[in-house]
């Protein structure tokens, strides 16, 4: 999956606010209870994990950072019984704003059953994380806006 959004602030606010690890839940609004377990906070090799919510089905989600390029690149692997990799890519554009380039690459457990459910699941997880964006994107204006 894949999306993008243009944002109303500068790379270095969104990525203050993407990299907010217990802070997620503001514009991750499927996940909740974030905590860093690894002792470093940034960086390649930070371990967080959350509880996720889609359709009904919740897991706790544990993920490690596999890139860290501030403000531009931020990679993530997922850990837990959902695996695979994220990947958000943050481009300066002209006005102070931000292109946001998000791709989820995500592999279900079980098997055929796993990727049948992943397939049919597919669309409303599209729409989630649109949303999260949309919720992003109101943050990143606050933000941009208190710090003129």
């Amino acid at each position: 999956m894949q999306m993008s959004r243009v944002l109303p602030g500068p790379p270095e606010v969104v990525w203050t606010l993407i990299t907010d690890w217990e802070h997620q839940g503001d514009w991750m609004l499927e996940a909740s209870d974030f905590v860093v377990t690894s002792e470093a906070r940034e960086g390649v090799g930070v371990e967080a994990e959350a509880t996720v919510r889609i359709a009904g089905i919740r897991t706790r989600d544990p993920i490690r950072v596999i890139a860290w390029e501030p403000p531009r690149l931020l990679g993530i692997q997922h850990l837990g019984w959902v695996k695979g990799v994220g990947e958000v890519k943050l481009t300066a554009l002209p006005g102070g704003r931000t292109e946001v380039q998000w791709a989820e690459e995500i592999r279900a457990p079980l098997g055929l059953l796993g990727a049948i459910g992943l397939r049919l699941l597919k669309p409303l997880m599209v729409r989630i994380f649109r949303r999260d964006l949309r919720v992003l994107e109101g943050l990143v204006r606050a933000r941009s806006a208190s710090s003129r």
